[in-house]
């Protein structure tokens, strides 16, 4: 029954999302100025951000790593490198920068599911934590 209004269903859906996104932009018009300045600064600080953020990641992973060879027993051949595998610390980066959604995109489009539930979980863990941390923060600052 519902099969001949499909086609009426998405061209009207369609121009309405158009006009949803249109007005949803407009505001966007009287902070250009504003944008354009705050740009370079902006820049430079997720730069330096999303830097850091890298190396502390990388500087981990060689510790363990450097910490497991260290007392790994010289008969064994195992090559395990458990959460410091680079998929998980790509992921784990994903839902600690981008959100849950990102880092279960990334897993998936990466093609490692079983990483999609752990980055879900990760990222909204994060997101709990983050709030209550930063409510603290605004009651400690006012």
């Amino acid at each position: 029954k519902i099969e001949p209004l499909r086609a009426t269903g998405e061209i009207l859906g369609t121009a309405l999302l158009y006009i949803f996104f249109a007005t949803a932009g407009s505001g966007g018009l009287s902070i250009a100025d504003s944008v354009r300045a705050a740009f370079i600064p902006i820049g430079c600080f997720l730069t330096i951000l999303y830097s850091v953020h890298g190396a502390i990641l990388a500087g981990i992973r060689r510790l363990v790593l450097w910490n497991r060879r260290r007392n790994k027993p010289k008969h064994t051949d195992e090559t395990d490198e458990g959460f410091v595998a680079p998929q998980r610390l790509l992921v784990a980066s994903s839902a600690a920068i981008g959100g849950p959604a990102t880092a279960a995109a990334l897993a998936k489009a990466s093609g490692w599911p079983s990483l999609v539930t752990p980055s879900l979980l990760v990222g909204n863990l994060g997101y709990a934590i983050a709030t209550f941390a930063a409510i603290a923060f605004h009651r400690l600052m006012v």
